[in-house]
């Protein structure tokens, strides 16, 4: 095994490897932080309706949870999305340090990134469980089985 100089072209890739990890991370942060004011302004806006509405049921109880799903979810897959382009980035660094110091069997984990599967991830779940019981609520208030 050879030792391992750094030279003033692996710093660089480095530093940009440091960016992009800590770029990574505050996005990661920002995501968690949307699930969090969700569920928060779903609850507030509760309360609220049930102030406008004088307690009585109405169809908004169910609509405006379901925009907040919506809206909150296109952020936070938007961010995932990003997040993961950014961690692409990072191993395409990381696999161009590795090559121009000729070492051939370092395995860098491939990163798939798509809209498809940034919208539709597991991490999204929240959000389609909260708007599920937003449709099935309405559903139900709609056909007047609750009201």
């Amino acid at each position: 095994m050879n030792e391992y100089k750094k030279n003033c072209k692996d710093e660089i890739y480095w530093n940009e490897v440091n960016q992009l990890h800590e770029a990574t991370l505050q996005i990661s942060k920002s995501c968690f932080e949307f699930k969090k004011l969700c569920i928060g302004l779903i609850g507030v806006s509760m309360v609220l309706l049930g102030k406008l509405t004088e307690n009585h049921l109405d169809h908004s109880y169910f609509v405006v949870p379901l925009f907040i799903c919506i809206g909150f979810w296109i952020a936070d897959f938007t961010a995932y999305y990003y997040q993961r382009i950014t961690r692409e980035n990072m191993n395409k660094k990381i696999r161009l340090i590795a090559s121009e110091n000729s070492l051939s069997d370092l395995e860098v984990k491939e990163i798939e990134v798509s809209w498809l599967m940034a919208a539709f991830n597991l991490s999204m779940s929240i959000y389609f469980i909260l708007a599920t019981f937003s449709i099935i609520g309405w559903l139900l208030f709609a056909n007047e089985i609750i009201g």
